[in-house]
């Protein structure tokens, strides 16, 4: 039966916002593990030197079974396969024969650097100049008398063969400085590295650059003068490029690297979600239109609320929004002669008895049409401190205003001072200046 080696990798190359694109590794063993040095079995994978890389599985020859095999047992970290590596052998060693009688064997060989290691091929060659992220997982079997430091991955354009069973005689561009001591659960060894560029080939196991041994208890049968280590789950991921708001857009695209943004607007943001972006946005925090630069027009009239003078009835926008009121020639005269004819105390926002007359023919009017709003507007010239000027015009405005109702006016009065923004004749003339100075009624809409 055919079964699958779950010893799994990617490979994951970044696109502008981050959406990965994912290669999986999904090695093939054909047939089940029935001895030492079964490696090749997985497709894919093999020794890089001349040590016995086992290979371990769930249908495999009971001393190479999952989870009970001749060094202990570890159920599988994903998939039904795991490595099995030795990362130490004493000058003690095991005659294969004997497995299962712990018969020891006095011997003089150069065992201390022999070591085993997982070559695995890569899915696709590695770029030059990014980053990567190697990953796997390894748990030190329970017959391990033993544990190492040294582990490591060294990354090569071509396939090693190196003849002898020593250890390599490479450096390898990812080292860990752990020591790996549990044999109940498998640990996770991760670390990042920028490639060369055309790496094909990735070798996992023990190097020399930072390798020592040390004892850990309870060794047993072939693991007394051995360590012993089960690997699997290798894999290598593109590390994701620095995305300092964490919006999914990498800094080096991302317009408004420091603000959490979307991909629509290169990283930069739309806080109320209308397709206008924040710093094009007039109405940054308020849903809107992109023709009115994100401000809404609430009764859509054309013309947007921030300058919509009725911005809950539709109205016209030659009349800023509000709709269409007929006023009468009578009116329009009240209201033409109350521009010129309302007088205040110099400074202040005391009106002259002298404009009470005129008022009081505004009152006839407002009260003839009581369903108009009607803005009060007070204006002023531009002598003097203009900041002044445009406080003393809204005073003058609400002076009006309450002067109205204190006549029974029952309208929609809404005082405004526009002090001197909005002149009717030129401020150089004292003829001008006077007609600056002046309150309008402007009536907006009718109920």
């Amino acid at each position: 039966m055919k079964k699958q080696l779950f010893i799994s990798g990617c490979i994951i190359l970044a696109s502008a916002s981050i959406a990965q694109q994912k290669m999986e590794l999904k090695p093939t063993v054909v047939l089940p593990p029935t001895g030492f040095n079964q490696v090749n079995l997985a497709t894919g994978f093999s020794n890089p030197n001349s040590g016995t890389t086992d290979l371990f599985g769930k249908n495999g020859k009971s001393d190479f079974s999952i989870p009970n095999n001749y060094m202990g047992s570890q159920e599988a970290v994903e998939g039904d396969n795991y490595f099995g590596i030795i990362t130490y052998k004493g000058d003690k060693y095991i005659d294969l024969k004997s497995i299962g009688n712990g018969g020891l064997v006095e011997g003089k060989t150069n065992n201390y650097k022999y070591a085993e290691y997982v070559q695995t091929a890569m899915p696709t060659a590695l770029v030059a100049g990014k980053e990567y992220e190697m990953s796997f997982k390894i748990s030190l079997a329970d017959y391990s008398a033993f544990a190492t430091k040294g582990f490591g991955v060294y990354f090569s354009n071509n396939q090693l063969s190196e003849g002898s069973n020593q250890m390599l005689t490479v450096t390898p561009q990812v080292s860990f400085s752990e020591l790996i001591t549990d044999k109940n659960t498998w640990t996770e060894l991760k670390a990042k590295f920028k490639a060369t560029g055309n790496e094909k080939f990735a070798v996992i196991g023990c190097f020399s650059n930072n390798y020592s041994v040390e004892k850990v208890g309870g060794g047993k049968s072939f693991g007394t003068v051995r360590s012993y280590y089960y690997l699997s789950a290798i894999s290598i991921v593109e590390a994701p490029k620095p995305d300092r708001d964490k919006d999914g857009i990498i800094d080096e695209l991302d317009v408004c690297p420091d603000v959490a943004g979307v991909e629509m607007f290169k990283g930069c943001p739309d806080s109320d979600g209308d397709g206008v972006a924040d710093k094009d946005d007039a109405c940054p925090t308020v849903k809107g239109l992109a023709n009115f630069a994100g401000c809404p027009d609430s009764d859509n009239d054309g013309v947007a609320d921030k300058k919509d003078n009725c911005p809950e009835i539709a109205g016209l926008v030659s009349n800023n929004g509000c709709p269409e009121v007929k006023i009468s020639d009578k009116a329009k005269d009240v209201f033409q002669k109350a521009m010129a004819g309302i007088q205040f105390e110099t400074g202040k926002d005391v009106i002259k008895k002298t404009s009470y007359p005129i008022l009081d023919n505004v009152v006839s009017v407002l009260k003839e049409n009581p369903s108009w709003n009607v803005e009060v507007q007070g204006h002023t010239d531009n002598q003097g401190d203009a900041a002044k000027n445009k406080t003393l015009s809204e005073k003058r405005a609400i002076a009006v205003k309450n002067y109205l109702t204190s006549k029974g006016v029952a309208n929609n009065l809404k005082p405004i001072g526009f002090g001197i923004e909005k002149p009717i004749a030129d401020n150089k003339t004292p003829t001008g200046r006077a007609k600056n100075r002046r309150v309008e009624f402007n009536v907006t809409y009718e109920k």
